[in-house]
């Protein structure tokens, strides 16, 4: 074998592994398709990213800097979602708005999509030691689980840079979470009234 077809064959081998890759990939995509909600693609006509919208102050809960670790299916925590750039770790800053159920969590990522989860779609919000592509060696990391319109459920964390915005951003959460409805609305049982003694007047 000369050397040309030995160079041929092997461009042949890498362009075989290039097209299962690739292939793996847009079987990602399709399967994530539904995550692409959460990421924000607002862009102005000459195709650039358009500004952040400005908070109202008085709306804003709780603000903390830190990492986007990753976002991942709820059935497959090693399961990086690709669409968007979901599955991409950053830094990034999560704010918990108050009064804006349709921004409920805003996290603002830098060089990647802003993720938004509104208020009806956020179903808990856990601390853990991590998640694919980040571990740390204590429950600081918060996983944001919401669900899509389509039903399918995905995971979300976040590391915050300090350690106090942990407890802030998990109680401001907890509140507009499914679990936090059930409680609330679950009825109270009233005791039976007391048997009346003897037998009832005529």
């Amino acid at each position: 074998m000369t050397r040309l077809q030995t160079v041929g064959g092997l461009l042949v081998v890498l362009g075989l592994v290039y097209a299962v890759l690739y292939a793996g990939w847009l079987r990602s995509q399709r399967r994530h398709a539904t995550a692409a909600i959460a990421a924000e693609r607002k862009r102005t006509e000459d195709g650039s990213r358009e500004a952040p919208a400005l908070h109202d102050e008085r709306a804003v809960q709780v603000v903390a800097e830190g990492t986007y670790v990753s976002t991942t299916t709820a059935a497959s925590r090693l399961e990086r979602v690709t669409v968007e750039g979901l599955g991409n770790r950053s830094r990034a800053t999560l704010t918990v708005n108050r009064g804006n159920a349709a921004q409920l969590v805003r996290i603002e990522r830098q060089g990647e999509s802003t993720v938004v989860v509104p208020a009806a779609r956020l179903l808990s919000v856990r601390r853990d030691r991590g998640m694919v592509g980040k571990f740390v060696g204590a429950n600081r990391v918060l996983v944001i689980r919401w669900r899509t319109p389509e039903g399918d459920i995905y995971e979300t964390g976040f590391l915050p840079r300090y350690k106090a915005d942990v407890d802030k951003v998990e109680s401001a959460l907890w509140w507009h979470t499914a679990e936090a409805s059930t409680d609330q609305d679950e009825p109270t049982e009233l005791p039976d009234p007391p048997a009346s003694e003897g037998k009832p007047s005529a």
